[in-house]
């Protein structure tokens, strides 16, 4: 892959990305929970009291309009098909302020707030700002991308409002474990459901095109798999009690196979999780999850 002819210049940390506006209406919340294949009443029962809750996950789909490359890659200058050709997402970290309500109208706003070099390329982390009509927060998110062999003019630019990620170390015998299998049509359903989409998850002429082995999940889907995982197991399957969700992605999943998600109940409304494959190679490491009291 060719390097851009001049490095990024640090002095894009803290340009505004934009700004969109999402109506939780009951299609698209909807159409979320069916995107990862979730059946429960909480997610899909429009007529339940209150109507229905937003799976969390769903965050990245509000998002998505900001995240999904465009905005950024007019930020720093460089071009679109740039952008995906070398951008990995590395970590996406969101904190749930309050449960968003079905038919409320919620705005996001996207903020490029750090930029650090490393040995691999560039590590660009974008914070989107997501509230109510009275301007009150409803979630934030920190999403993070690594931009291989790219340059920095500078060794790191502006600083982070978020907490660092803690280090996890699960292993089958210390850790809750859930297997949980892909089906192999599953991408084409998130891409739908989300909508988020990108044409590696589904289209395999374009997969191999761009070296990967056979189409891929995509990370956000991974990571709503063991976000479901961990809400079935320590909220009674309340999403609600959901405060934060967040890890980095470390690996590839192939649909049609299964992963296995594992966690530890810290005791003190911490959960860590991980996620490998079939395999046993990380998919998703250093997680951890907050949840409030019932």
């Amino acid at each position: 892959m060719t390097a851009p002819v001049m490095p990024i210049s640090s002095a894009r940390v803290g340009e505004v990305l934009g700004e969109c506006e999402t109506e939780m209406t009951p299609r698209r919340l909807l159409a979320y929970a069916s995107g990862l294949l979730l059946s429960d009443e909480v997610y899909l029962d429009d007529a339940r009291p209150g109507g229905v809750e937003m799976m969390p996950a769903m965050c990245a789909a509000v998002e998505w309009p900001l995240s999904d490359g465009a905005a950024t890659s007019e930020c720093l200058g460089i071009t679109l098909a740039q952008y995906r050709s070398v951008g990995v997402h590395a970590e996406q970290d969101s904190i749930f302020h309050r449960p968003p309500r079905m038919g409320e109208r919620l705005k996001t706003t996207g903020v490029l707030e750090t930029l650090k070099q490393t040995r691999a390329g560039i590590l660009m982390t974008c914070r989107y700002d997501t509230v109510d009509g009275d301007g009150q927060p409803v979630f934030t998110s920190y999403n993070s991308g690594m931009f291989r062999g790219w340059r920095l003019d500078c060794d790191h630019a502006g600083t982070s409002t978020r907490a660092a990620l803690p280090p996890v170390a699960l292993d089958s015998e210390s850790a809750n474990s859930d297997a949980i299998a892909v089906p192999r049509y599953l991408p084409h359903v998130y891409s739908e459901g989300g909508p988020i989409w990108n044409p590696i998850h589904t289209e395999r002429i374009v997969a191999l095109a761009a070296n990967l082995p056979d189409i891929i999940l995509h990370g956000t889907a991974t990571w709503a798999l063991a976000m479901d995982s961990v809400i079935r197991r320590y909220t009674d399957g309340d999403p609600r009690r959901l405060k934060r969700f967040a890890c980095r992605f470390t690996g590839m999943v192939i649909p049609g196979e299964t992963i296995t998600v594992r966690h530890r109940d810290l005791g003190d409304g911490r959960i860590e999780v991980d996620t490998v494959d079939a395999r046993g190679k990380p998919v998703l490491s250093n997680g951890i999850a907050e949840i409030s009291a019932g």
